[in-house]
């Protein structure tokens, strides 16, 4: 398989990247600390049947390494690979990426005003059918980032860690995203009482989300009779580790409980980055939707923690005050 020509392009962490509305960029950017807005917030957002994509810090992509001659205003048929850094897992990822995209010479080929007053430039454009933008949870592709040669570093354009590396993500991208099939099971258990079968069917929500690709094809253990504080441990091969506490429920009231033990490892500083609340209302109807929360560094102040889900649903928190009693 021949390597694909392939440029990396390191920028903000965002849901949706199609405008800053309900979608909060974050990242260690200089405009966006100071403003609170990043030029990429669009990159996947389609105009006309196209995408365009800003290179963040004014940087510009050298088309001469990707195959242009000199003379040449664009080069065509390139790969982008959109890669930033998870504020939860501190872990740079493959976030998406644009397929047979035209890169301009010039850094600012073409500007575009996205809100008023406000123009971003782009070197960047692809046809809308060949971006592909990954779920959150699928987003499990780490980049190489410690200070060794080759790896990425602190420049936002990369062209990757030599062939066998790019050939690597363009088998990866070449598959949807998938890492890879994988071959064990947590294990799945019955019970003919209601509670139970509400709770197993939660359960098994939970680990088939987790195995597809939409969810970042991890491999899933059940951990639930080990008292951890957590039901599921999802990880990929690449170091993707989380901690998934489930709750099903037979209504559409979105209330559960959580034991003591689980609720401090929910908001210990140890556990609560990678602490995911999966919870299945419905859990025994034929389509159930699951709301996945995920703890917030940035909207979080002090003990004041905050769980959100990809769309912005805010847990409420409500701490339940219990005692133990025994024969003195």
């Amino acid at each position: 398989m021949a390597t694909e020509t392939i440029v990396y392009v390191n920028h903000a962490w965002m849901t949706h990247y199609r405008g800053p509305k309900g979608d909060k960029a974050e990242g260690n950017f200089g405009f966006l600390k100071t403003n609170g807005i990043a030029h990429e917030s669009w990159n996947f957002e389609p105009i006309r049947g196209k995408v365009y994509g800003y290179v963040p810090r004014s940087a510009k992509i050298n088309i001469s390494r990707l195959g242009a001659k000199r003379g040449d205003a664009a080069v065509d048929g390139v790969t982008v690979v959109w890669i930033a850094r998870n504020p939860r897992t501190k872990k740079t990822v493959i976030v998406g990426w644009f397929r047979n995209a035209c890169i301009h010479r010039e850094a600012e080929h073409r500007r575009l005003e996205r809100l008023s007053g406000f123009d971003v430039g782009y070197q960047i454009e692809a046809a809308d059918a060949d971006a592909v933008l990954l779920p959150i949870d699928a987003r499990s592709f780490i980049i190489p980032t410690a200070k060794e040669p080759g790896n990425l570093g602190q420049s936002p354009v990369w062209y990757g860690k030599g062939e066998a590396f790019n050939r690597e993500v363009a088998e990866y991208i070449g598959r949807g995203g998938r890492r890879g099939k994988q071959t064990t099971k947590s294990p799945r258990q019955t019970d003919p009482e209601l509670r139970r079968k509400v709770e197993q069917a939660a359960i098994n929500h939970a680990i088939a989300y987790y195995e597809s690709e939409k969810g970042g094809s991890h491999k899933v253990e059940s951990v639930e009779k080990d008292g951890a504080g957590w039901d599921l441990e999802a990880f990929t091969e690449d170091g993707v580790y989380l901690k998934v506490e489930v709750k099903g429920l037979s209504g559409k009231d979105l209330v559960v409980e959580l034991t003591p033990n689980e609720y401090a490892k929910m908001q210990s500083p140890e556990h609560r980055t990678d602490y995911i609340i999966y919870v299945l209302p419905e859990a025994l109807s034929s389509k159930p939707m699951a709301y996945i929360f995920r703890h917030d560094a940035l909207l979080s102040k002090g003990r004041d923690l905050v769980w959100v889900t990809e769309d912005g649903q805010r847990l409420w928190i409500q701490p339940i005050i219990a005692a133990r009693l025994s024969i003195a």
